[in-house]
């Protein structure tokens, strides 16, 4: 049994955790979901009662390095040990495990690779999950394969866990029960500034103290971090500023978790890092700018941008939290009290490049088809296709299968593109330059366990992609996607997505081509942070190798000629095209295009031929009236848009200029006019021996079937006439063709409504004979 120092009893879970324990046991899915309030000790006392009430190892996933070094350390120390023993981590870069080892905290890359290297977790006995609120992308992929991993092996339990959070969906999803434990939280006074800046906040608040704990400041990034910590070092002597965001130098973030000296009051600025895991020490004071920085993946552009929003009401408690941790304190919004705010942020499968995702169920076996593993939130197909697309681009993945390019990727443990960079300079014997380039574009990058890890991948698997080794042949390796070309004097390069982008460093002049690792979508112009400039044959000879030479047709606007071409294109770079000519199959072509990107109305369409399509579609939705099965021609109204060339080829030949009788020949064609003129007409005789009258069908919500006419035209009709049982409505004019009335039912305007009209009809017009019930054979 494993010993432990247990002088945590006045921690909210201590009495909760022999039936949290005994909750999870039990569960008919071995799965449990807890959550827990802001210091109920979930993350570092609950370890020990797993450890005692079950036999096998226990692996915990944090989602931040700071948090499985704060947890390790603290969960070491109630053991009365040091890390390494009994509890020990693994995260990038740094562990401390040993043989007697039951109880690791890792980061979620670390968990991912277990699950790959084992699936089946054999020694492994619980794992747990924590802070699953944030909803990381490699926490909804762990849970994913997790639920593989349950299904072969009976003795494996998940607990997943967090501060608090929506439960329904999860519940439901790993078909467990809840725990719900409470937490300690010292009261939180909440103002609101909404008039102020932060750096005037923190003025402020050192000016007239609420208290003289340490002020956690929340920006949305390091760009406003900087910003602030400028402003306020010349204003305010005696006090340490601190910065807390990934950017900083690990080391540094570490510092920030040690009790300061006391002779300086404390000012940390922070990004979303300190909402959760960890207790900064002494804060008392939060100040919240209200926003976070997110990073939104554009899958049409195959691009990530950086974008700020408003934090959600989540994050806005978590936030506050921070301030009651060690004892009563206050928390300013710098925003409006009454700001509308969404509940949660959406989790990132659903917003991030899935590039890392893709491969990694790749290589579990789940192959390309995103519907292959039970997600909690299905991965965006745009997105999904997207990193697919790109993992083929970079030759990670080949014919459905991982390569092994792309299991040397998930080996060396970094970004995808970046590993693709590094194991360019492998089947040169240029190890050290391919390391050396790619860590210029990552900040967490420790050259010599990538190149300790990279020795141990074998050559013979890496197929080079070209002839020689160059820095332009590497990026190309790791970004053939973000070549871009420049074709003017103000220095604005497009992308083979489409996307224009401007340099932020610009200099002339300005090199035809660039490899552009770090670029910033934007909302319609990108921003490129990190560039090399690529000699016009080392890019052109890229392009062309990679490129796709089709036909393209087009209308031109105004003169509706067809325009045919042959293009040499490596996406939307087009690397050379020529005329070619124009036949009736590229014309259609053509036709249908615009059709598919403007619209049917595109078409010329002339009234005949929308009162058709009108009629169609009041024929499907009426057509059981009388015993008919529209099923096919539905699907063909419905799919017009799509399916042009099935239905207007037939009538276009070669020299043939499209008309709006063409169009109308053909939806006549297609939808069986014969069938619908003949249940839906156009006109109908009201009484015997009167000319047809017109019926108009009109759409709001739905299709009427409609006749305007002069009243005195509608005597002797004494029943409302129907359409496939739909009743006409009638739109009665006096001879002056001024509006009467408008009614479905005749029966009961005649007998109702029609006596008051008739006389103010006698009046206006005395010569006009006004007795209804003679049907008079007057014309419009």
């Amino acid at each position: 049994m494993v010993g432990f120092n247990m002088q945590v009893e006045d921690l909210p879970i201590t009495p909760y955790l022999d039936s949290i324990c005994t909750s999870l046991k039990n569960s008919p899915s071995r799965c449990l979901v807890l959550t827990a309030q802001t210091a109920a000790g979930k993350s570092t006392v609950l370890p020990l009662a797993l450890l005692k009430n079950f036999s096998g190892n226990i692996i915990m996933l944090e989602p931040r390095r700071l948090a499985v070094l704060g947890i390790a350390n603290r969960v070491a120390s109630l053991l009365e040990q040091e890390p390494g023993q009994t509890c020990g981590y693994q995260m990038h870069l740094e562990s401390k495990v040993s043989e007697k080892t039951r109880f690791t905290v890792v980061t979620e890359a670390v968990l991912i690779r277990k699950l790959q290297n084992d699936p089946l977790l054999e020694g492994i006995s619980v794992i747990v999950i924590d802070e699953f609120h944030e909803r990381s992308l490699h926490a909804d992929l762990a849970l994913a394969f997790l639920k593989e991993t349950l299904s072969l092996r009976t003795d494996l339990y998940v607990l997943v866990m967090s501060a608090t959070m929506q439960t329904k969906q999860l519940c439901q999803y790993l078909s467990a029960p809840l725990v719900q434990v409470p937490g300690k939280q010292f009261e939180v006074n909440v103002e609101y500034e909404d008039s102020l800046t932060m750096s005037q906040a923190i003025r402020k608040e050192i000016l007239h103290p609420h208290d003289q704990g340490t002020i956690l400041a929340f920006l949305p990034g390091i760009k406003e971090i900087r910003k602030t910590k400028d402003e306020l070092e010349d204003f305010i002597p005696n006090t340490e500023i601190c910065i807390l965001h990934s950017s900083v130098d690990f080391a540094q973030q570490k510092r920030i978790f040690e009790k300061s000296n006391g002779t300086k009051r404390r000012v940390i600025l922070s990004s979303a890092i300190a909402e959760t895991s960890l207790t900064v020490p002494d804060v008392t004071i939060v100040i919240d700018s209200g926003l976070s920085r997110i990073s939104q993946y554009n899958a049409r552009l195959g691009m990530e941008e950086l974008v700020t929003v408003q934090s959600s009401q989540f994050n806005a408690q978590q936030r506050a939290g921070r301030a009651g941790r060690v004892k009563a304190g206050t928390c300013i919004r710098l925003y409006n009290k009454h700001d509308v705010r969404q509940l949660a942020s959406q989790p990132q499968i659903l917003t991030s490049d899935l590039t890392s995702l893709v491969l990694e169920c790749m290589e579990w076996g789940s192959g390309t088809d995103r519907t292959a593993l039970q997600w909690l939130d299905v991965p965006p197909l745009s997105a999904w296709n997207s990193a697919v697309s790109l993992l083929n681009l970079l030759a990670c993945i080949k014919d459905g299968h991982i390569t092994e390019l792309g299991k040397a990727c998930l080996l060396l443990g970094i970004n995808v593109r970046l590993a693709c960079v590094v194991l360019s300079g492998l089947p040169f014997g240029k190890e050290k330059e391919s390391v050396r380039i790619a860590s210029q574009f990552s900040k967490d990058f420790e050259i010599k366990e990538i190149e300790h890890r990279l020795s141990k991948i074998d050559k013979k698997g890496i197929i080079p992609q070209g002839k020689c080794f160059s820095t332009e042949y590497a990026l190309l390796c790791g970004f053939p996607d973000r070549i871009a070309r420049c074709d003017n004097e103000e220095g604005v390069y497009q992308f083979s997505s489409g996307r224009k982008a401007v340099l932020t460093d610009a200099k002339r002049p300005f090199a035809k081509y660039i490899v552009a690792p770090s670029v910033d979508a934007g909302e319609t112009t990108g921003r490129i942070y990190a560039f090399t400039a690529l000699s016009n044959a080392v890019a052109e000879a890229f392009m062309q190798e990679n490129s796709v030479t089709n036909e393209r047709s087009w209308i031109e606007e105004g003169s509706q000629k067809l325009r045919s071409v042959q293009e040499c294109a490596f996406g939307k770079l087009v690397l050379w095209k020529k005329d070619i000519k124009t036949t009736a199959q590229s014309y259609i072509q053509a036709v249908s295009n615009e059709v598919l990107q403007k619209g049917l109305n595109w078409l010329p369409l002339s009234d005949s031929s929308q009162d058709f399509l009108l009629r169609t579609e009041f024929f499907v939705q009426h057509a059981s009236e009388a015993g008919y099965k529209t099923d096919e021609l539905k699907e063909k109204l419905e799919n017009l848009e799509q399916r042009v060339s099935e239905w207007l080829g037939p009538f276009i030949s070669e020299g043939t200029k499209l008309s709006d009788q063409i169009v109308y020949d053909a939806l006549a064609w297609y939808l069986d006019a014969q069938t619908v003129n003949k249940m839906v007409p156009k006109t109908i005789c009201l009484t015997e021996g009167t000319k047809p009258k017109k019926i108009c069908y009109t759409k709001q919500n739905e299709i009427i079937p409609t006749i305007e006419i002069i009243i005195q035209q509608a005597f002797g009709c004494f029943t409302t006439p129907q359409i496939l049982g739909v009743p006409i409505l009638f739109k009665l004019l006096s001879p002056a063709r001024r509006p009467l009335q408008v009614t479905s039912d005749l029966e009961h305007f005649w007998e109702e409504t029609w006596p008051e009209i008739c006389k103010e009809m006698k009046a206006r017009y005395p010569k006009h004979n006004w007795n209804y019930r003679i049907a008079e054979k007057s014309e419009d």
